[in-house]
């Protein structure tokens, strides 16, 4: 009996050990998470105490951004974002997303801001950065506006945060939480490095929204919503106190850090327009990625990007890139079916792409009038074709 007592602590605890290096084993085999766009934000919570106070101040510097048909009599609303007032001038800042141009739209669009007392100013974009999804404004004002300050410090995880827009229907409300993560990168292309990512609920028509901290002072512009953040990796550190708590398992929101001595929003406010480079084609989520072992359809023997379809006059149009289509295949019982044919690319440069933000991670990496060497496949063929990057406004310049 005493050598079995002897024993068995150290039974325990090789099962431990060994309980433990299967858990680390199966992290090790899981493959690495996607983003996911889930269902839908968490509830509102309102800004109380310090935060109420400083959404006060800053709300009159916030403006609701309205995309309209342009028209002798005005037009239907086909858009709404926000932004903020950062001169008495009225020079603003927004999302790059919330006034892109490069969208198709059913009309010509007119960007108008309305302000807390329902005035409208026409604006006049100025300049842009389309990685970093920030866009400067200047509003045709007829007199001083209020205006938000923008923090001369970065804030910290735990700190807490008011974002201030206009989704769910209401007109310039706050949405308070606080910054849990500073530096997020995703692993995509299209996600700006250094994001910041905070616990507010928050929903389409907040995007371009100021992110204020308690003293009213603008530290962020909102971006990327509704996004699961157990797929984010951080260069930051989560404090513990914030573990399980303010970091939900299915839900968060993020945005563009900004600060007084921001070199980016120098260069925007300055007129700079820092582009992308892209082929010139469109992509569709969900099945614009082929994976031969799994797709019911045959196009060629190698993963790859489908090119839905190709921007007309772009680099993909002039180097001969085809759009998806589908052809007509009568069975033997005079049943039809649409069988995909297009073109598949499967490397860039000699990198494979076999997924579209692969794709999308090379291509970023290279400039805008580079010439790079695509590797296509369509069905049975494989060859290469040289193409010039053009830039993302003027490959998809709207009407």
């Amino acid at each position: 009996m005493g050598q079995m007592s002897r024993i068995r602590p150290f039974t325990w605890f090789l099962m431990f050990v060994l309980s433990l290096a299967a858990v680390l084993a199966a992290q090790l085999r899981r493959p690495e998470p996607q983003l996911l766009h889930v269902s839908g934000p968490p509830a509102v919570e309102a800004p109380a105490g310090p935060l109420a106070a400083a959404f006060d101040l800053a709300r009159e510097g916030t403006v609701r951004i309205e995309a309209r048909c342009a028209g002798p009599h005005g037009g239907p609303t086909i858009g709404i974002g926000s932004g903020f007032f950062v001169t008495e001038e009225g020079l603003l800042l927004t999302a790059y997303h919330v006034v892109d141009a490069t969208r198709p739209q059913p009309c010509e669009v007119r960007l108008v801001a309305v302000t807390t007392t329902e005035e409208e100013y026409d604006l006049r974009l100025v300049g842009f950065d389309v990685y970093m999804d920030v866009a400067a404004l200047q509003a045709d004002v007829d007199r001083a506006v209020a205006t938000i300050p923008l923090a001369s410090e970065a804030p910290h995880p735990g700190d807490p945060i008011v974002a201030i827009g206009n989704s769910r229907g209401d007109f310039i409300a706050g949405r308070a939480g606080r910054v849990t993560r500073l530096g997020v990168e995703a692993g995509r292309a299209d996600f700006a490095s250094g994001t910041m990512e905070l616990t507010a609920s928050l929903a389409p028509g907040d995007s371009g929204g100021p992110v204020i901290n308690a003293r009213g002072e603008a530290v962020g512009v909102v971006s990327y919503i509704s996004f699961n953040p157990g797929a984010m990796s951080s260069q930051g550190w989560i404090p513990p106190y914030l573990r399980g708590i303010a970091l939900p398992s299915t839900y968060a929101s993020y945005a563009v850090p900004v600060i007084a001595q921001s070199q980016l929003l120098a260069a925007v406010f300055a007129g700079e327009r820092r582009d992308v480079p892209v082929i010139g084609f469109s992509w569709r989520q969900g099945t614009g990625d082929y994976d031969p072992g799994t797709s019911p359809y045959f196009m060629g023997r190698r993963p790859g990007t489908i090119v839905d379809q190709v921007a007309v006059g772009g680099p993909a149009d002039m180097a001969g890139l085809r759009s998806l289509s589908n052809e007509r295949v009568v069975g033997p019982d005079g049943s039809v079916t649409l069988v995909p044919e297009g073109d598949v690319i499967v490397a860039i440069d000699g990198e494979p792409t076999p997924r579209f933000y692969e794709l999308l991670a090379i291509v970023r990496e290279k400039l805008i009038g580079e010439t790079v060497t695509l590797t296509v496949q369509r069905g049975n063929a494989t060859f290469d074709i040289e193409l010039t990057l053009g830039a993302r406004s003027d490959v998809f310049a709207g009407p």
